[in-house]
């Protein structure tokens, strides 16, 4: 009867699509808030304007004699630089009123179709485009800032209360990033966007997965992680209808204005009550999901509601972790747990550098940038779903190794495909690498927590996801590697001095970009190979019992200890819940 009840009380019902459609509308504006600056600091096409030929007021931006006013490059019109103008015939100009003399260029005229900070500002050629990269390397920086103080407020002052005040607090600050009126004002307010907007995936995910019950998890987990694509998806769209950044951010952030109506929609996390004693609100909770669900409203059931959100397995962690010096000592001594905590370290920035990297570099793709968006973004959907398939029937370590080896396969293979052989293959290639990375963007976050022990998973998980952040401050600046021109793949390469025109790394990385115009792939590529490889290294954890101590940990795939394995993924999942920023 008991276990009945249970059951019954578990079944994602109405009451759980209520929540998940309500819990959507911050997950999919968290997708908005973190990658709006693929488009606001995006690239816009521009010439150079020609004094002799035309006027900024009165000319087009492709006039008949364009193409013979500056030199090209692989094709492709030379926005820095121009040839100069015969005197025979001053004012008026055609395609042979041009020298073979080039001089720079000091004034440009742009693409009236698009509008970004780049001609907002004025960020043309080399030497300004680290300003257009450093915008979401600010971004994530910003993040990695306000994910140290997202946790301590989530569990002070509770999830829904701090998802309502960071939607609507990211809403306001990116209205007033709209108004900016100078690239610094731009810059500092990408920062506070992203401090504010740091922990509201992550708060929304554990709403989700405590919404959903422990026998819908994996799949409460599935759905949350493709609200974030679906995001990605709308932001895409939005981005290609408006084509103007400050529109832009106004569409995406103002809608989190509304999100001081979600206290009306969204219950407080039932767990985070029960740890303040709050019962009263629990049982509230329990009728109102119970008059949705057709339930049974008794003491009885009351109880088993409470019973089933207890969490038994943070409680043991509590006595187990009592001296946290004992353990730590252990781990320093064990060569077994610090191999896995490297590997998992670099997995997790392989994991962050080649995600980002690669839906930031889409943009730059052969092909319209906004559909090449949209549709990186949308093999995210399928890829969940593979991997929540995969990871509980093939196992964790094939899924995660062929993942990530795949990943970098793809990646690689599209340098062996001749430009205008085959105009989508390349395209095909780069979802196929964004599919494979996104499955193991999603299997890491569950194997992570089933290799670590109770005593130290939080704090390894942490150091983890740390080391996966660098990952995504650096991939903002791939863009910077190279830079391709809408006929061919890799048709120009332009590598700045990011900020010290004099320093040898600047001066050594152009010299290899020169060599290797791909190298962003061919970065995403070995760095995915080796990761995969690497992955190959960890234990079978499917089905295992969670290790609670560094020796139980060290015997992983060395016993023979079972359990169920949908407990094995739901306890793993929680672990890892609190380090899900996306």
């Amino acid at each position: 009867k008991d276990l009945l009840m249970e059951n019954n009380i578990e079944k994602f019902g109405f009451y759980q699509i209520v929540m998940f459609t309500s819990l959507s509308i911050p997950l999919m504006l968290s997708a908005g808030f973190t990658l709006s600056y693929v488009f606001t600091a995006g690239e816009v096409k521009y010439r150079c304007l020609v004094p002799e030929c035309e006027h900024s007021g009165n000319t087009t931006f492709e006039p008949p004699w364009v193409n013979a006013s500056a030199p090209k490059i692989d094709g492709v019109i030379s926005g820095c630089a121009r040839y100069t103008v015969r005197d025979d015939r001053p004012g008026i100009c055609t395609e042979t009123s041009f020298t073979n003399v080039t001089c720079d260029c000091d004034s440009w005229i742009y693409d009236p179709q698009e509008h970004t900070i780049l001609n907002e500002w004025g960020f043309t050629c080399d030497t300004n485009r680290w300003k257009l990269t450093m915008v979401g390397t600010m971004q994530n920086i910003g993040q990695f800032v306000g994910l140290m103080f997202a946790g301590y407020i989530s569990d002070r002052y509770g999830r829904r209360t701090f998802l309502t005040v960071a939607t609507s607090l990211s809403g306001v600050s990116g209205l007033i990033h709209s108004f900016s009126v100078n690239y610094w004002m731009f810059l500092a307010f990408e920062f506070l966007d992203a401090s504010m907007a740091a922990g509201i995936y992550s708060a929304g995910f554990i709403l989700g997965l405590e919404t959903a019950r422990k026998k819908n998890r994996v799949f409460g987990s599935t759905i949350i992680c493709c609200m974030f694509a679906v995001g990605e998806i709308l932001l895409g769209l939005i981005a290609s209808w408006l084509r103007s950044w400050r529109t832009l951010l106004r569409v995406i952030y103002g809608p989190g204005l509304l999100a001081v109506f979600l206290p009306v929609l969204i219950p407080e996390s039932i767990r985070w009550l029960l740890t303040k004693d709050e019962h009263e609100k629990v049982e509230k909770i329990y009728r109102k999901m119970a008059r949705m669900n057709g339930l049974p409203v008794t003491d009885e059931a009351i109880n088993t509601f409470k019973e089933i959100n207890v969490d038994k397995e943070e409680t043991k962690s509590k006595l187990v972790t009592s001296d946290e010096r004992k353990p730590i000592v252990q781990v320093l001594h064990s060569s077994v747990i610090l191999i896995r905590l490297l590997i998992c370290s670099f997995c997790w920035l392989t994991n962050t550098f080649v995600y980002y990297g690669l839906s930031l570099n889409s943009v730059a793709f052969a092909g319209d940038k906004y559909i090449n968006f949209v549709l990186v973004a949308v093999v995210e959907i399928p890829a969940y779903c593979l991997a929540w398939v995969l990871t509980d029937h093939i196992g964790r370590k094939p899924t995660l190794s062929g993942s990530f080896l795949l990943s970098g396969a793809f990646c690689l293979a599209i340098q062996f495909i001749p430009a205008g052989s085959w105009s989508y293959g390349p395209l095909l290639l780069y979802m196929a690498g964004k599919l494979c990375i996104t499955m193991a963007f999603a299997t890491v976050y569950v194997f992570t927590a089933e290799l670590f022990p109770t005593t130290l998973r939080h704090s390894l998980l942490g150091i983890c996801s740390m080391t996966g952040r660098v990952g995504s401050i650096l991939s903002p600046q791939t863009p910077l590697l190279t830079h391709y021109d809408n006929k061919q793949m890799f048709s120009q390469h332009v590598f700045p001095e990011l900020l010290f025109d004099n320093t040898m790394l600047s001066q050594t990385f152009f010299i290899y970009a020169q060599i290797m115009p791909s190298l962003p792939l061919i970065l995403f590529g070995s760095m995915g190979m080796i990761a995969g490889v690497l992955s190959l290294i960890f234990p079978e954890t499917l089905g295992t019992k969670l290790p609670d101590t560094v020796w139980e940990a060290e015997r992983i795939g060395k016993s023979n200890e079972i359990r169920e394995i949908p407990d094995s993924t739901r306890h793993a999942r929680e672990a890892a819940q609190d380090a899900k920023t996306c």
